[in-house]
Order: C-alpha cells, then sequence, then structure tokens
C-alpha cells in the first residue's frame, strides 16, 4: 500500500469515538497525571518485555520504555537504554538482539544441573531384563525401545519426545509397572496443567498432581523425596520450572523422566525449557515417532510430517486430501462448519471445532448455537450469567495502576495484606496514586496495594447466556461441593435457573462472576490433550496473527477420523501456518544454536553470567569442532 492507502485503511477501521479521541482538543485537554520517572519505567518495562520472552529486539525495549516513561524519556533515551544498560547481554557489541542476565543464569543453572548428573546413579531398573507385558508394547518396537531408554538410563535426567497420538501415555504405564517389578522404585506422576493430570489419572497415576503444586506443597515434596518423578506434557514447562524441579529432584535423591513434545504449545512464562534441553544435547533422550491416531493412512503421514517439523509437505499433503478447503465469503464458511459440527452431533461422534482466536471462535460459537436452537439440541429458554475473562496480564502489568479500569474484577488466589482472603472477588472502583487501587465488595470499599501482584489476578466481567444442552468450557480451576472443575475442561448445561448451573459433572451455584466460557469452539492451546473423531478448524486471514507451526500441528493432530480446515485464502495460510513457534533463548543467541556445543562452553557461559556484569560473547572467525564434528564458535569475552 501507499502511505494514503495505509492512512485510510487504518482510520477505516477506528471507531468514531476512537477517531473523536484524537482530535487535539481531546488529546491534550486532560491532565497528565501518574507520569513515571525513568528509573522505574525502566524496571517495569524489563520485568514486562522479559517475564514472557527471554530474547527480545533491542527496538521492543527501547519500546516498551517509551510506552511507560511517555513523557519523562526521550527516544534518545530509550534508545540508550536498549544500547547501553548493564541489565542486557548481547551476543556480539552490533547485535540486535538481547537478553537479559537474569534470563541466562536460569537456563545456564538449569543446563549445569542437568550436566553435573549425567552418569551419576545407577541404572533405573537396575541393570535386570525385561520383556513387555501386553500386546500395544509388544507389537511396538519404539515403545519398547522407548522403555528400554528409561530403565538403562543413569542420569538425573531423561527424556522421551512422544509427537501427538503416537501412544506416549500407554508407554509410560508400561514404563512404570517395568520400573516397580525390576527395581521396585516408585513413581510420582505430574503435569504442568491441571487438565493433563487428569489425564493421567485416567490412565492408571491416580495421585497425579501438578508440577506447580510440587514446587510449592512442602508436604508433597516430603513424599517424592527419593522417588522418579514423572513428568508428562513437559513441553509446557517454562525454564523457571524446570530449574526449580530440576534443582529439587538434585537436592533430594530423586530421578527425572520428561515425556513431551517440544514442537506442540510451550509455557506462556519464558524459556522452552524441554526444547533446549533438547537442542543443547545434555539430556539423552528417546524418541516416539510412529502415530496411531489418524486411522486413515492419508491423515496420519501428513501429521507425521508436521510432528517432525515439514509443515509445508504436511499442508499440501492435507490439501491433497481435500482437508483445506478456501471460501473468501464469512457466512458461507460459518455456515459449512455448523453443518459439519451439527451432522456430527446427530451422528454421536465426537467433534471439535478449533479457532486461532477468541474473536473468531465466539463468531462461530454464536452461529452454531443458533443453528442447535432452531433444531432443538437446546433449549430455548435461557438464563444471563456474570463470567470472568481473564485479562491475561503480566506481574508487571498488575503491578502499574494505569492498567485498572472501574468494573474490572480482582480475585485472589492466595491470602494478601488488607485483610483480601484467597478465592475472594473485588470490583475495581479507582485508584489511590501510583501504588494503590480502590476495590469494593459488598458494599465494603478497601485500599489494595498493587506490590501484592502475585497474589491476585485481573479479570473483565461479561454477561453470558446459558440453556440447558449448551457446551461450556471450565477456565479455571475450583472446586464446588467437593466437586473439582479444571481448567479447560468441556461440560454440558444440563439445567439453569436464575443463580444456579447444574452441569454434567454436578451442580455449583452462580452467586459471584463464573470461570467458564462458551466451549463450542476452543483455541488450539485448551484442545492440546484432546482426541476427537472429527475436527473442523478455522483460520481465516484476519486470525494469522495467531497461526504458526506449533497452532496448526496441535489443531489438526486432535482428531482420529476426519479433519476440515476452512480459510479465505490458502496460499497466504501456507505461509502463515510455517512460521516458527519457537522463542528464541539466551543459550541459542549467545550459543549460536549449535545443538552440540561442547561442554567447555557452556561452563564458560555459566562463569561468565555468574562473575561478570556485563557479558559480551562474540566470536572471531576462529572454529572449534566437538566430538561430533559439528563446528562450535569460539567465545571471547
Amino acid at each position: 500500500m501507499t502511505e494514503e492507502e495505509q492512512l485510510a485503511n487504518w482510520r477505516s477501521q477506528l471507531t468514531p469515538e476512537e477517531r473523536a479521541s484524537l482530535e487535539t482538543l481531546n488529546v491534550k485537554g486532560p491532565r497528565t497525571q501518574e507520569l513515571l520517572d525513568r528509573q522505574a519505567a525502566e524496571s517495569i518495562a524489563i520485568s514486562h518485555l522479559f517475564e514472557r520472552s527471554s530474547v527480545a529486539r533491542e527496538l521492543h525495549a527501547a519500546a516498551m520504555l517509551l510506552r511507560r516513561g511517555l513523557g519523562r524519556v526521550s527516544v534518545a533515551e530509550a534508545l540508550d537504554f536498549s544500547r547501553q544498560d548493564d541489565r542486557f547481554v548481547r551476543p556480539f557489541p552490533e547485535s540486535r538482539f538481547l537478553t537479559t542476565r537474569e534470563a541466562m543464569q536460569e537456563e545456564t543453572d538449569m543446563l549445569k544441573i542437568v550436566e553435573a548428573g549425567r552418569g551419576k546413579f545407577g541404572e533405573i531398573g537396575q541393570g535386570k531384563s525385561w520383556k513387555p507385558t501386553g500386546s500395544a508394547v509388544a507389537i511396538n518396537e519404539e515403545q519398547a525401545a522407548a522403555i528400554e531408554h528409561i530403565l538403562r538410563s543413569r542420569d538425573l535426567v531423561t527424556a522421551v519426545r512422544g509427537v501427538a497420538g503416537s501412544g506416549k501415555t500407554t508407554m509410560l504405564d508400561q514404563a512404570v509397572r517395568a520400573i516397580a517389578d525390576l527395581s521396585g522404585l516408585d513413581v510420582m506422576a505430574f503435569a504442568p496443567s491441571a487438565s493433563a493430570t487428569e489425564i493421567l489419572r485416567r490412565h492408571g497415576f491416580n495421585s497425579a498432581a501438578t508440577v506447580q503444586k510440587l514446587l510449592a506443597d512442602p508436604e508433597l515434596q516430603r513424599l517424592a523425596t527419593g522417588k522418579i518423578l514423572l513428568i508428562d506434557e513437559a513441553g509446557f514447562l517454562s525454564v523457571r520450572e524446570m530449574r526449580q524441579l530440576l534443582s529439587f529432584a538434585a537436592g533430594n535423591n530423586c530421578r527425572v523422566i520428561l515425556a513431551g513434545d517440544s514442537r506442540q504449545h510451550h509455557s506462556v512464562e519464558r524459556g522452552d525449557a524441554l526444547r533446549i534441553l533438547e537442542k543443547s544435547a545434555v539430556v539423552a533422550s528417546a524418541a516416539l515417532n510412529k502415530i496411531f491416531r489418524q486411522q486413515i493412512p492419508a491423515l496420519r503421514a501428513a501429521i507425521e510430517d508436521l510432528a517432525q517439523g515439514k509443515t509445508e509437505e504436511g499442508f499440501d499433503r492435507l490439501d491433497r486430501f481435500g482437508v483445506i478447503r478456501e471460501m473468501e465469503k464469512t457466512n458461507e464458511r460459518i455456515k459449512a462448519i455448523c453443518d459439519l459440527q451439527i451432522g456430527a452431533l446427530r451422528e454421536k461422534q465426537s467433534s471439535l471445532i478449533v479457532a486461532p482466536t477468541h474473536g473468531e471462535g465466539r463468531r462461530i460459537a454464536a452461529a452454531v448455537r443458533k443453528e442447535l436452537r432452531a433444531q432443538g439440541l437446546i433449549e430455548e429458554a435461557e438464563h444471563s450469567f456474570i463470567r470472568l475473562e481473564k485479562l491475561n496480564l503480566t506481574k508487571a502489568q498488575r503491578e502499574d495502576v494505569i492498567n485498572y479500569l472501574p468494573g474490572q474484577v480482582i480475585e485472589f488466589h492466595r491470602r494478601a495484606a488488607g485483610g483480601f482472603k484467597s478465592g475472594e472477588q473485588w470490583q475495581v472502583i479507582g485508584s489511590q496514586g501510583r501504588k494503590e487501587i480502590v476495590v469494593e465488595r459488598k458494599g465494603e470499599r478497601r485500599f489494595l496495594a498493587l506490590a501484592q501482584a502475585g497474589k491476585f489476578d485481573l479479570f473483565r466481567a461479561e454477561s453470558v447466556a446459558l440453556s440447558v444442552g449448551d457446551t461450556v468450557r471450565i477456565t479455571k480451576n475450583f472446586r464446588v461441593g467437593g466437586i473439582r472443575f479444571r481448567n479447560n475442561e468441556l461440560h454440558t448445561v444440563t439445567a439453569v435457573e436464575a443463580g444456579k448451573v447444574t452441569l454434567d459433572a454436578g451442580e455449583f451455584g452462580a452467586r459471584g462472576a463464573l470461570h467458564l466460557d462458551q466451549g463450542i469452539v476452543v483455541t488450539s492451546h485448551a484442545s492440546q490433550g484432546k482426541t476427537v473423531a472429527q475436527v473442523i478448524v478455522s483460520v481465516p486471514v484476519e486470525s494469522f496473527g495467531q497461526a504458526n507451526e506449533a497452532q496448526f500441528y496441535v489443531s489438526m493432530s486432535r482428531a482420529r477420523k476426519a479433519m476440515y480446515l476452512f480459510t479465505d485464502s490458502k496460499v497466504a495460510l501456507r505461509e502463515a501456518v510455517t512460521r516458527k513457534s519457537a522463542r528464541l533463548s539466551p543459550w541459542e543467541l549467545i550459543a549460536g544454536g549449535n545443538g552440540h556445543v561442547q561442554k567447555e562452553l557452556i561452563a564458560d557461559l555459566v562463569r561468565a553470567s555468574n562473575g561478570n556484569k556485563k557479558l559480551n560473547v562474540h566470536t572471531k572467525g576462529q572454529i572449534k569442532r566437538d566430538g561430533r564434528g559439528h563446528e562450535v564458535p569460539e567465545p571471547e569475552r
């Protein structure tokens, strides 16, 4: 587009209110308030920028400082901050990518713990021979080899990568049985999310708990001491969580088995820990690449391509099989999705609709729900409730008064100073200076210090209409009357009246705002771990910002029998889904991403990050080779 066309395009997207807000009189009219000094703005900028990413562009750091240092920080000062601040580390002086000393320290600590534990233990299987039990393992050489890999491990940490639909959970069940038979050692199972622990329980791991609970609960830590810790869906662990887990294991005579798929979705918090461990080659891994979930060979071959990172090949296979359908008109695309979903429901086949964004999901869900009502599959009568939509702010944002608006809801997950109890919901009324907000509950008003942002989450309250027959998705772990509801679980509404909702899992009152949403359409993050007969994916051009390799792989691999993907541009979609989803790590930034870095290089990074206030690692062209013949850059500090 030309500059004039771009401006016209941007203006066309503005609402009348937004347009009016940009008029000179309105911009200059309000009184300037709550400006931060440069030091405070720098702290917020670094905290926010590096909470969910370990590496950032130099200009992103400058822009973040300008955003919160508005009126106090010049462009020149922001650029100087991103280029000169001692808290940043870059691979060479001219690099436009940077990380922080703190983020780098997390990764080097994690790698050091794993490296120190290599070959320091007896074999998990105590050197005894093992024979498969059960036909599923007996006929699958890959699964049997993975179990042998676990049993022969002499390391603190061992890993198994199982692609989507490869029977990883079945293999883990057999591995735990083998460990018990050969060594008598106890295995405790954990996962990063409550929904993943529920899957473990359904497969016989009755005491499965979340990794977060293990890291926070002294009693659970006491029970885990000396045990083998099995971590399923390990790809969801951040570097911080992985470091804490491995530190606990190393200090409490534990062994760790990591099982997961680093090509699927990663943690929200910074650091793709499992992928870094795999790529650095400090962890010995076995792989389950043979897929069983897809029952049609052509679909299975396409998912195998996606699992191996051959996204373009997998896309083309699906396209040739007729999975990918291009429809330019939105109403035609949504009608086709509705017809497929309702057809599956009538045939009593499990079906899941996946969309990259909540906006696209709500648009499709409204259309499907309207059609379900027209066909009598959900009841006419409905009641309105208040639901909470999490704003997903970083801790730095929750500590910043500028992000609080009247009507928002704060819910505490830990007891906080000021008389706030875990589980309580308070409404935001206003602010009190830069460090406190005013909240209200049942007519009582209190001041809340934002320094306690780690103890609560911020939500937007909105209305949701529910009818008998509706499918809803739980959006937060909670318990009511002895019934546990887990994040991302799907449930059916079986009864509804004013102030009360009954789901297929049980009844709970609706006195406060509800942690649920429509469950007709889910994001790919919410779909991970689910298996259905049919999956329907909608990715129009306006959703391409959330499309990438992981989103495509996870979404399509849910189905056993049928897959459909709707878009308004196949050519553009093919490009969008080949975007990498992995986040660059400090180890990759500094070490150049070499998968077989010498132990000396890792040790150098550890020493440098421990001892140097400012670390600049760059290469001067010298080449070393490791034991496998791979080139390794010579570091200079």
